[in-house]
């Protein structure tokens, strides 16, 4: 999805959040697909869409630093409501054992969009869970869906790698050794682009 220029014009504040904390009384801010081209007052430049924010407060949008997207899925079950720490993951572990990529995609979509409704843009997301035998690229469909919702984003590759059977709270199932999590971590670093204005 190509994103297009926006002109977000008459806000009734602007606020720029820089170092002399700038407001700009009836602000206008002109964006180039990801990048923000030009900010100032009665800006005259054509854009594929233009929004009127004139009884708005215009913010930069917000950053989330820790997330758990795969969990939205899961996030509702009176079971594991009002459960201390542990006896919610013991519980929600045989749940989450079974999650696939499809399920990743369509948490991530999920997590993703509500931050977007609530002025986050950028985003990123803490996945430690990888079932064995169907999760060999649950970052990279993390990755898919948040390209496809169109937000800023920046997933870090958690890991378990102690089990029940070794003293550990989580199904054996659902942890790996930590060579293999040494080289999915390689894998990603070597395989993902980034770049300033990218995902």
């Amino acid at each position: 999805m190509a994103l297009k220029s926006i002109l977000i014009k008459n806000s009734l504040r602007l606020v720029l959040m820089d170092d002399k904390f700038t407001e700009i009384e009836n602000g206008d801010i002109y964006i180039e697909g990801p990048e923000i081209k030009k900010i100032g007052k009665n800006l005259d430049i054509k854009a594929d869409y233009e929004i009127d924010a004139s009884n708005c407060v215009v913010l930069p949008g917000f950053i989330n630093t820790h997330h758990h997207l795969y969990q939205t899925l899961t996030r509702n079950l009176p079971k594991a409501q009002n459960a201390k720490l542990f006896d919610w993951l013991v519980y929600l572990y045989d749940i989450w054992k079974k999650i696939d990529s499809n399920g990743i995609y369509t948490s991530t979509q999920i997590g993703l969009g509500e931050l977007l409704l609530t002025g986050c843009t950028t985003s990123s997301d803490h996945l430690y869970l990888f079932p064995e035998n169907n999760s060999e690229n649950f970052i990279d469909t993390e990755i898919e869906a948040a390209r496809a919702i169109g937000m800023r984003f920046h997933p870090t590759r958690g890991s378990m790698s102690r089990g029940k059977s070794d003293g550990g709270l989580p199904p054996d199932c659902v942890v790996q050794t930590e060579d293999k999590i040494m080289a999915d971590c390689e894998r990603l670093v070597n395989n993902t682009t980034t770049r300033a204005s990218s995902q």
